[in-house]
């Protein structure tokens, strides 16, 4: 039963969206199911560039710091029924944790004052964790140093440690062995109101993440599960994520499982909550470290190893639904109680953006992560950690095989993100694998699996393929990975790659169609298409959270452009993208990180219209009539500066064009400001300036194509120093402040539309914006409307 007296709900949304780009698809979903329910939402963001067009949905959308004391504002001023943060990031329960009291009748929804504020005082969790007698690791804080010796004695060594400052930062934690290291970090130079925390050191303890979705009738289910392959001691994001978690049997399983739940009802939260947990497996001692009460990158993951709709669940249980009948879109219900069983497994895995090897430890180094599918350990390791093409694998093994044997073992001893590389050349020289697992914490199914691929690798370097062991090699995912021509080269049936549904049980009926795909190994194709016209985009491996960010923003607005016209959209990735619920049923997702997808022909070749690829670099191009290019190519690039400047977006059919959003920039008293949409400011000596010049710039160009132009301002004339064909990093914030949607445009342009003969300056610089986004320093964003937009106007020229 729905929350009858909740009818307005403020979200609280992410900070940096750079940061969060996990939670732009499940921003969507939360706020397009709780539309299609009725609820009317708004939504406080520091960067609106985070919406991935979901601002369609708000009611309000207030561009401020995201701060406890904008959102008592907001409630002060507007008085919405209940607040939402489990779509924002840790700031947002900080936020909830400093409201209790201060909001009069307002309600939270999902995570609760108590929930909110256990995130960030250890001992609050400590404390509840321990009156519910569920396992945790006692900890102290205190100033006073008689205090810690003396609890460090009731433990023992090893420990961790760290400060813990007013503004609630805090060091880091650092390993301390002995007392000779303590008594160091005791004597460092410490700042007033610091507070010391210590506890019990767990590290070589392994890691899980179980996440539970709780409704408020008590009803509970486990959506899923994830392991990380390091051990504790890593970082979370530094480490290999598995899901579902393999090394645990089902006696384990359940003891966690009974923990999750349990915990999620001493908190009372309702929604999501994910648990992370130490388990030593030697000793079964097991410890509740962390809990997540809010949407996050681990749930994120769980979408696209399960395809469960977390977000649309939980925006529905905090309003009141039961677990067992929730409603996806357009009216369709589904039971989320039934915990989802996949018959893949899924796999994350850490990028660094540098070469060379990085020490791991508490503190996260990795710059981006990607995702693979797969059937087995060893092809979802051949196909990510140990994909040559991605991390350079055979150089690593050139490396590693200079080192001694003594110099081997000091690499296993300190971990690098080069660990299951080390443990593999430390594996070919005989290194036993219980000991190494001792050593480095890294549970046996892995080092097992590692095995499995040394052995085969051995096979296929010295060309001895045959009938009994070209199955099982096919089965690990070694085709289009390092040494493995003589594997493509095989007509062995059993060397065929095929496209397999990525199956979980509780989401796979009829009211919910899963057509998310993965290339692997087989005889069958399960692949299933409609008889509609296509399009395919291509999309490449990414690494660094800005491209994700474009490329959420880009793929969901392409899926959404060539349904609406008509036609099938086929997203074929070298990495999984998982869709907002509202265009799952319409998107088919191929996962191929070996771009393998043309070669196997699955796709007729005559209901392909165009293909449109989002590589820097066109994979192929065999079929140029085809293939249009969405990333940006560098035409003209002439190094000059100026103060004023404009971003220019040009859409053309070939022969005459649009303008439908240009950018102005310029600096004033030290301040960089950017001002979208300003075709709607602009004289119509400026119109006819940009107009002459992009004509001149086009005049060679017959394609249809979308290009990016920079000027800039010298003695009252404009001057093109920059020339792009195709989309740059501004592709977000053109989209978004121009009421021309540029990419729907290129599609219709892409199936034969025409832009018009003859249109006026009026015409071609068209925008109906309303509202108009003013970014400082490329970091704060304001959005005023057209009056106050004229007047920062008047002030920056």
């Amino acid at each position: 039963m729905e929350l009858t007296e909740v009818h307005t709900i403020l979200i609280i949304g992410p900070t940096i969206s750079d940061k969060n780009v996990d939670l732009s698809t499940a921003l969507y979903d939360t706020v397009d199911i709780l539309h299609q329910l009725g609820y009317k939402t708004s939504i406080i963001v520091e960067d609106p560039t985070s919406l991935l067009s979901s601002g369609t949905f708000f009611d309000k959308t207030v561009v401020e710091k995201v701060s406890g004391d904008n959102v008592l504002k907001f409630v002060q001023k507007y008085h919405p029924d209940a607040i939402l943060p489990t779509v924002g990031d840790r700031n947002a329960l900080g936020i909830v944790s400093s409201l209790n009291g201060k909001i009069g009748s307002t309600k939270i929804l999902g995570a609760n004052y108590a929930s909110s504020l256990a995130t960030f005082k250890r001992d609050l969790f400590i404390k509840r964790l321990n009156k519910a007698r569920l396992p945790v690791i006692n900890f102290i804080s205190s100033d006073d140093e008689k205090e810690i010796y003396s609890f460090i004695r009731s433990i023992g060594f090893p420990i961790i440690a760290r400060r813990r400052y007013s503004n609630r930062h805090s060091s880091g934690w650092t390993n301390i062995n002995n007392l000779f290291e303590l008594d160091n970090f005791m004597a460092l130079d410490d700042l007033e109101d610091t507070k010391i925390e210590i506890e019990r050191s767990i590290r070589g303890f392994s890691e899980y993440s179980f996440t539970i979705l709780r409704d408020s009738f008590d009803n509970s289910s486990l959506i899923g599960t994830i392991e990380d392959i390091e051990p504790i001691g890593i970082h979370h994001l530094d480490s290999n994520l598995i899901s579902p978690a393999i090394s645990l049997n089902d006696s384990k399983l359940q003891r966690l499982r009974n923990y999750s739940i349990k915990l999620a009802r001493v908190f009372n939260i309702i929604g999501v909550c994910t648990v992370h947990f130490a388990y030593n497996h030697v000793t079964n001692e097991c410890y509740i470290t962390e809990f997540i009460p809010r949407l996050s990158e681990e749930t994120k993951f769980l979408e696209y190893a399960t395809s469960y709709p977390v977000a649309t669940a939980v925006a529905e249980l905090c309003v009141g639904f039961h677990l067992d009948k929730l409603q996806l879109d357009a009216g369709n219900f589904f039971n989320g109680a039934t915990e989802p069983f996949v018959d893949h497994i899924t796999s994350r895995f850490p990028q660094w953006n540098t070469p060379g090897q990085k020490y791991l430890g508490p503190s996260k180094t990795s710059n981006s992560s990607i995702i693979v599918n797969g059937f087995s350990l060893e092809e979802v390791l051949n196909k990510g950690a140990l994909n040559d093409k991605l991390n350079n694998n055979f150089n690593r093994y050139e490396e590693l095989r200079k080192l001694d044997d003594d110099e081997l073992f000091e690499k296993i001893i300190h971990p690098t993100n080069w660990m299951l590389d080390v443990l593999m050349e430390a594996m070919r020289r005989n290194f036993e694998k219980p000991v190494l697992s001792e050593i480095t914490g890294i549970n046996m199914p892995y080092l097992t699996a590692l095995q499995n691929i040394i052995d085969n690798s051995l096979i296929i370097r010295e060309g001895e393929i045959d009938g009994h062991n070209v199955e099982r090699m096919v089965e690990m995912g070694v085709k289009g990975v390092g040494h493995s021509k003589l594997l493509l080269d095989s007509s062995d049936i059993v060397t065929k790659s095929v496209v397999k549904s990525k199956t979980a049980i509780s989401v796979a009926n009829k009211n919910y169609p899963n057509h998310n795909y993965f290339v692997t190994a087989g005889i069958s194709n399960e692949l299933k298409l409609s008889d509609r016209k296509k399009i395919i985009v291509r999309t490449p491996i990414i690494t660094s959270k800005t491209d994700t960010t474009i490329r959420q923003f880009v793929l969901f607005q392409l899926a959404k452009s060539i349904d609406q016209n008509g036609l099938e959209p086929i997203i074929i990735g070298r990495e999984p993208w998982n869709a907002p619920l509202a265009m799952r049923r319409k998107i088919v997702e191929i996962d191929d990180p070996h771009m393998e997808m043309k070669a196997l022909n699955l796709i007729p070749n005559d209901s392909i219209l165009n293909i449109i690829d989002l590589s820097k670099n066109l994979i192929d191009t065999e079929d140029d009539s085809r293939v249009f290019q969405f990333s940006a190519q560098e035409i003209k690039n002439i190094d000059l500066q100026a103060d004023t400047s404009a971003r220019v977006m040009v859409v053309s059919d070939g022969e005459n064009f649009l303008v439908p959003s240009v950018i102005y920039r310029t600096k004033k008293n030290n301040h960089l400001y950017e001002v979208s949409s300003v075709n709607n400011f602009m004289s119509p000596e400026n119109y006819n300036e940009f107009a002459h010049l992009i004509a001149q710039e086009l005049e060679s160009e017959h394609e249809v194509a979308i290009y990016n132009f920079e000027l800039i301002k010298q003695k009252d004339h404009w001057l093109v120093t920059k020339k792009y064909r195709g989309m740059t990093n501004d592709i977000i914030r053109h989209e978004l402040a121009s009421s021309v949607h540029v990419i729907d445009t290129l599609v219709k342009l892409l199936l034969g539309n025409k832009i018009g003969d003859n249109l006026s300056l009026e015409e071609i610089f068209n925008n109906f914006d309303e509202q108009y986004l003013l970014t400082i320093d490329d970091k704060r964003y304001k959005l005023l409307n057209k009056e106050e937009m004229e007047d920062e106007l008047k002030n920056l020229r």
